[in-house]
């Protein structure tokens, strides 16, 4: 063979072999590439597993802190749920947890939102509860985003349509069948009569529109179903106490700004808002700084609450959302989870 054949044989096979090299460099390139893509994937997953138990585990805690409160309010004879209780202080902190991993609670008593169960009484509208009703409408509506021709809502109609919507007879207040509208849907459907199972279900009242229903979300709960109350002064943020709704005889209107900061310098000063001093000498009746009495009538103590857990672990994030009932001890109750 002479020389120059076997260069060209050479330069082949180099070629060959370069190719080759490539190849193989591509394939161990894309193995490791497929490798790390699983170990990642393993790894979340193995984060998201242990981040769910640990918020599942801190639903758990919050439940015990609220037994713990129950139990000492038996203890000293006097009830009154106020943001100085251990159940809602610990949301201010992080709870110690494993080493790479981090978990918050939140807990809050029904009695911070305007339960809108408690706008019936026996089956029907309270006295009063339209005239309330479109009044807090009214405010939650002009607070609402957007210019003013975006929100052409009615609040007293709406107000009407929801008490319908509720009460347990089939008669509009207006007159006529309260299941005109709903009959008209698709599908079709009744009004439900009876007290409100979730937020959500507003949905269904005519003129409530999913913006409306958002809008009105931080400031309506409706626990507890039965033997609803209105909001408690002592742990109702601000914007749910601007909605007491008080007054003398008729003359009934949202509290005024001078008596909302009232309420909040009470609050900041330790005071324990309640009905009545005769309670409790500790405490401070609430109309010393909210004139009349109060639509719907308040609630000083509560055995629902909203327990939320967040476990992050990692780089994943997993909340955990409870409403329990602790009115037997012994037995908690899961409404939602």
């Amino acid at each position: 063979m002479s020389g120059g054949a076997f260069r060209r044989e050479q330069g082949i096979v180099l070629v060959v072999v370069l190719i080759f090299v490539l190849l193989l460099t591509g394939a161990i390139a894309t193995f490791l590439r497929r490798a790390a893509v699983d170990a990642m994937i393993v790894r979340h997953r193995d984060e998201a597993s242990e981040a769910e138990s640990l918020a599942r585990g801190g639903v758990r805690l919050g439940i015990v802190l609220l037994l713990e409160d129950r139990l000492g309010e038996e203890g000293e004879g006097f009830r009154a749920e106020t943001l100085q209780d251990v159940w809602s202080r610990v949301s201010a902190i992080e709870i110690p947890s494993p080493e790479g991993t981090s978990l918050r609670l939140h807990i809050r008593d029904a009695g911070s939102r305007l339960n809108l169960n408690a706008l019936l009484e026996k089956g029907a509208p309270r006295k009063n509860a339209e005239l309330y009703l479109s009044a807090m409408l009214e405010r939650v509506i002009d607070d609402m985003e957007g210019r003013p021709e975006q929100k052409r809502y009615d609040p007293r109609e709406l107000a009407r349509n929801l008490l319908d919507y509720m009460d347990e007879d089939e008669t509009g207040l207006q007159g006529g069948g309260e299941n005109d509208y709903y009959q008209d849907q698709e599908p079709a459907y009744e009004a439900a009569n009876r007290p409100l199972l979730s937020v959500e279900e507003l949905r269904l009242v005519q003129g409530f529109d999913g913006a409306l229903v958002e809008a009105l979300t931080p400031y309506v709960t409706v626990y507890p179903y039965a033997k609803a109350d209105g909001i408690n002064p002592n742990t109702a943020p601000p914007h749910v106490l601007a909605l007491l709704f008080h007054g003398v005889g008729t003359d009934l209107e949202l509290v005024r700004e001078e008596g909302l900061r009232g309420v909040l310098k009470a609050r900041e000063g330790g005071e324990v808002l309640c009905a009545d001093e005769a309670q409790n000498p500790a405490c401070s009746p609430l109309s010393a700084v909210v004139e009349g009495e109060v639509f719907p009538p308040p609630t000083f103590k509560s055995d629902v609450f909203t327990v939320a857990a967040e476990a992050r672990v990692g780089q994943v994030l997993r909340r955990a959302e409870a409403v329990v009932d602790r009115s037997k001890p012994d037995s908690p109750l899961l409404l939602s989870w």
